[in-house]
């Protein structure tokens, strides 16, 4: 009798594998990720230039420190132009190119600028005050440079800067080739470039933010391109990591990949960065807040912190008052606080009577009270979660009201002026956005170089994988549009 015979055990290896996704989830992915992934690419590499380069500005701080002292000796002339009734939302006194200024913004949102040596309005600053202006914040009182109307241009495209718009843009005669621009309307310097601050920032902040003026001048147009383009690299990046885990076969053979050559290291290397790519472009896409869903109430309470806006004449007289004193000062501004109109004027702060009216904890404690309900409330002199410096540095120390409904509230301790504002739904863009984008979850390990070198570790690991998904996806695409073209001209 013949043996019975006994089926024979097929070798690991040679197993028959299933189909382990759906035929339209990879045709999908594949071409989505052409174009998708390429532009993911793009943000990964420029957010890596966007680590040590920042966009241009001219920050508060930064202007201030560049103005010359107010000569109080042709100060001040109001003249007739706005009501003594009229409700004042801002300002200030600052030198323009020798003369003494007065920059006022009221409740309704006119905008004035009054000469204060002949207390009549300004139209327009000229061409050549202009070029005096952008001289002396470049710190060259000779020289010279050209001067350019500009409406619009890359370094000034958000809508930032439409309380300035239109500007002369003055280019410096200087090795930095340094682009100053200053407002027609009121002379303020609002932006400043160098020609290394323009290149760079096209190979970080602008291919990052997809910030190129014939799209960002469009601020509508500009969310929406940025939401889709995220909620699809989201969506990208969700297909991948599934199509990747069901790929993934650590206990099944002696293979982690079904896949040959570079397919592999886009498999594993997805999989080990996928997490942390799916991480930076849902954070990228929180940072629009699409649709409003992390938007912050206006709150009442705090915005009644100032009190009612002071009038015209009442500014007017406190200004007068001060100007007795002649403080050496580049700027002076009214602070309103608590129902009551200050001055602030080089670092201290005034009453409207022109006295002396240094701030005080009890001060601040009152404030604090009345936007209130309030949990706890005091100085703090070092960064916390919600109120800390990154690449833009904050006022410290400061006053920190926080309220039983975890809405921080941080003061000037100087001004009592509102510095920022943490309510909830800004405590949950934080971490979303912020949180995710940066990886700062760790105190201490938020910036610095150590943190540099990190970022640019993953965000080269993310590339690669990034990368190679892009490349292969396009060789399949372009085999099979070949393939397809090929029948379409040769039916059989």
């Amino acid at each position: 009798m013949s043996p019975t015979p006994t089926a024979s055990k097929a070798p690991a290896d040679a197993r028959v594998r299933k189909a382990w996704a759906p035929r339209w989830l990879v045709f999908v992915h594949r071409y989505v990720g052409v174009v998708v992934g390429a532009l993911m690419l793009l943000w990964c590499l420029s957010g890596i230039v966007m680590l040590f380069v920042h966009y241009p500005e001219v920050s508060r701080d930064e202007r201030l420190a560049r103005l010359a002292p107010i000569d109080w000796s042709r100060c001040c002339t109001f003249g007739g132009s706005v009501q003594a009734s009229a409700q004042v939302s801002s300002a200030a006194i600052e030198d323009l190119a020798g003369t003494p200024v007065l920059r006022l913004r009221t409740a309704g949102g006119e905008h004035q600028v009054i000469d204060l040596a002949t207390g009549r309005p300004q139209q327009r600053v000229s061409p050549e005050t202009a070029m005096t202006v952008a001289l002396a914040f470049g710190g060259q009182h000779g020289g010279g440079g050209t001067v350019t109307p500009v409406v619009r241009d890359q370094w000034t495209v958000s809508g930032e800067f439409n309380r300035g718009r239109p500007f002369w843009r003055i280019r410096l005669a200087d090795p930095a080739t340094t682009d100053v621009y200053v407002s027609q309307g009121g002379g303020e310097v609002m932006q400043r470039t160098t020609r290394a601050s323009r290149v760079l920032n096209w190979l970080g902040a602008v291919p990052h933010w997809l910030y190129p003026t014939i799209l960002r001048q469009d601020a509508r147009l500009w969310g929406q391109v940025v939401i889709w383009t995220s909620l699809t690299g989201t969506f990208l990046t969700l297909t991948g990591l599934y199509l990747g885990i069901v790929a993934w076969r650590p206990f099944h053979d002696r293979r982690l990949s079904p896949f040959r050559g570079l397919m592999t290291w886009h498999h594993l290397l997805g999989l080990a960065t996928g997490v942390l790519t799916l991480a930076w472009v849902f954070s990228g896409l929180v940072s629009m807040n699409p649709w409003g869903f992390l938007e912050s109430p206006q709150d009442p309470a705090i915005e009644r912190l100032a009190g009612e806006p002071p009038t015209f004449g009442e500014v007017q007289a406190a200004l007068l008052a001060l100007a007795e004193r002649h403080p050496a000062a580049a700027q002076v501004r009214i602070a309103p606080f608590a129902g009551k109109l200050f001055v602030l004027a080089g670092g201290q702060r005034y009453d409207a009577q022109g006295r002396l009216a240094p701030l005080t904890p009890s001060g601040l404690a009152l404030a604090g009270d009345s936007i209130g309900p309030v949990a706890a409330q005091g100085i703090m002199t070092a960064e916390d979660a919600y109120y800390f410096a990154h690449h833009e540095p904050v006022t410290l120390p400061a006053w920190r009201v926080v309220r039983r409904d975890a809405t921080r509230i941080y003061l000037d301790p100087a001004t009592g002026e509102v510095l920022s504002v943490a309510d909830p739904a800004a405590q949950q863009y934080r971490w979303l956005h912020k949180g995710l984008h940066r990886l700062d979850f760790v105190p201490g390990f938020d910036r610095g170089l150590g943190w540099s070198i990190a970022m640019v570790l993953l965000l080269g690991a993310v590339s690669v994988g990034v990368g190679s998904g892009v490349w292969l996806a396009w060789r399949r695409v372009v085999s099979e549009l070949g393939q397809l073209s090929a029948r379409l001209r040769n039916p059989r």
